[in-house]
């Protein structure tokens, strides 16, 4: 198991969470569709109970990750106030693309996000690559990525993508598949100006606090691909485990930053399961009113939940500029962190 890293000293740029965006496509698909599915044994209330997903969003035949993830990236520029132009480097990333079983963009077989994205969107001038291997905690991985290289190169803006469309990689003989829903989400972070300490003693002007990140390939096998390009997910062994890995990476970077849990405002989680979600916010000591979930209406999106929960919640007025959040995340690997942040 890797160590906690040590904390950003102040000697780098601090980055700026500049703007969000999110997209999720079509109608919402409800429950009554997987009461339908024959064979599955489910129905609207164990499905609630179980996962806390009331509906979630599927991609139609002609909209994959790219479509997706610029629809999400223009939002997230538009909010930020820039164009285009001024970014200089997209990271992406995915969960559930998987070359040809569920390409990333139409009319090309492989996987990646970032260049697809590029071409539609139209930033030639940006640098691209994608983080992978992490996949539902793809942001949280992906932003620490893009602020290391908002400080060591010649970078201002950076463009984290997250898209996922995991219909064609489920199987609906299982009731795990339920939960998964599609979606895109999108944040720019930008290189900002040190300007000191603010009231609460940490960088006044920096997006990104703190974070920790862990991974422990102990677990690498609790999720598989069978022979017919369907996902495995092995819940038992991640309900043993997960609970406490997010409750740890959550703690600790709050007390090496010297917070407590009544200076955050919100925690925004991987929208997982209402069952992990709120036992982990109650240890941590985060009331419940202070989670942002968006799991009820969008099912789990893996890599889009954090981000794609934040944007909405940005958008609609509840997250309010400077206000200091919780974000924690857990993917295959498994691989999970926390980080605490502030939007603008």
């Amino acid at each position: 198991m890797s160590s906690p890293q040590s904390p950003f000293d102040g000697a780098p740029p601090p980055v700026v969470l500049g703007g969000v965006g999110h997209y999720f496509p079509g109608e919402p698909v409800t429950n009554d569709h997987f009461e339908r599915l024959p064979g599955l044994g489910v129905d609207d209330a164990w499905i609630r109970e179980h996962t806390g997903v009331a509906s979630r969003h599927w991609a139609g035949p002609d909209e994959r990750f790219a479509e997706m993830g610029v629809k999400a990236a223009r939002a997230a520029l538009d909010d930020a106030g820039l164009d285009v132009s001024d970014v200089d480097l997209i990271v992406g990333t995915s969960a559930t693309a998987r070359p040809r079983a569920n390409p990333s963009s139409l009319g090309n077989n492989y996987m990646d996000i970032s260049l697809p994205v590029q071409r539609q969107l139209g930033a030639h001038g940006a640098y691209c690559f994608d983080v992978t291997a992490v996949a539902c905690a793809g942001f949280l991985y992906a932003s620490v990525v893009a602020r290391g290289l908002l400080a060591t190169t010649s970078a201002r803006t950076a463009l984290v993508v997250c898209a996922e469309s995991p219909r064609d990689i489920l199987n609906f003989r299982f009731r795990n598949s339920a939960l998964f829903g599609a979606g895109a989400a999108a944040a720019v972070w930008r290189r900002g100006e040190s300007v000191g300490a603010g009231a609460d003693g940490l960088p006044s002007r920096s997006g990104l606090i703190d974070i920790v990140l862990h991974a422990d390939g102990r677990y690498y096998d609790a999720f598989d691909i069978d022979e017919n390009d369907k996902m495995v997910m092995r819940g038992g062994v991640l309900s043993e485990v997960t609970p406490d890995m997010l409750v740890d990476a959550g703690q600790s970077v709050l007390k090496r930053n010297g917070l407590s849990p009544d200076q955050i405002s919100w925690c925004v989680p991987h929208q997982a399961n209402t069952n992990l979600l709120y036992p982990m916010a109650d240890r941590i000591g985060i009331p419940r009113e202070r989670m942002l979930l968006n799991l009820p209406r969008r099912g789990n999106t893996s890599s889009v939940g954090m981000p794609g929960a934040l944007s909405e919640f940005v958008h609609d007025g509840t997250v309010k500029p400077g206000q200091l959040l919780l974000g924690v995340s857990i993917g295959r690997g498994l691989s999970w962190g926390a980080m605490v942040f502030r939007y603008r």
